[in-house]
């Protein structure tokens, strides 16, 4: 009774050792680290790659984009153009608060985003909008007009800065993007949009 009261305390202590280990991330909160995860994370808003963003990143408004992305094509080209010209530079990191700062450069898109958004709002109430985000046919017409407004639309005048804090999932770091960085990333083009689809 004894050796079977020991064997199964040494499993489950066996259990807990991995359990807590697989929590923790594989790397180590270093400068040279944090910035893989950043050249990771904006690589993936260049070419709107929806699986790594999804691991590196964590943005109210990008992830509503990104679930109508899984099975609408119209709002991936979207998310393709407005970050498709995106530059940034990393200009600071600060280990021990757990944040890095950014400063990010990109089409001047507010304005086209916002009068195209006030458009749609003056045809549709929200809850048409949110009825037709599911229709192909629509999305192709109305989402191509965005993205040939955002083609159109000329480089910002100067950079700005954003901070990011870090967090750690069970695999790697994520950088969390509050209303700030989404704006600063998207050149205030999700701030427009952030209206209509959520």
């Amino acid at each position: 009774m004894k050796k079977t009261i020991s064997l199964l305390l040494s499993v489950i202590i066996i259990v807990l050792a991995f359990s807590s280990c697989s929590s923790k991330p594989n790397a180590e909160l270093t400068e040279e680290n944090i910035t893989k995860t950043v050249d990771t994370a904006f690589t993936a808003l260049k070419e709107f790659d929806t699986k790594k963003l999804d691991t590196y990143v964590s943005s109210s408004t990008l992830s509503i984009i990104m679930k109508y992305a899984e099975s609408h094509t119209q709002f991936q080209d979207l998310g393709k153009a407005i970050f498709s010209n995106l530059s940034y530079e990393i200009k600071s990191i600060d280990t021990q608060n757990r944040t890095v700062t950014v400063s990010v450069l990109n089409k001047d898109l507010y304005d086209k985003a916002y009068t195209f958004v006030n458009g749609l709002l003056q045809n549709y109430s929200t809850l048409q909008l949110l009825q037709r985000l599911g229709d192909d046919a629509w999305l192709d017409n109305n989402l191509a007009k965005l993205t040939d407004e955002i083609d159109s639309a000329s480089m910002q005048s100067s950079p700005t800065d954003i901070t990011l804090t870090i967090s750690q999932s069970s695999k790697n770091f994520v950088l969390q993007f509050d209303e700030n960085a989404e704006n600063g990333v998207s050149g205030g083009a999700l701030s427009a949009i952030k209206g209509t689809i959520s």
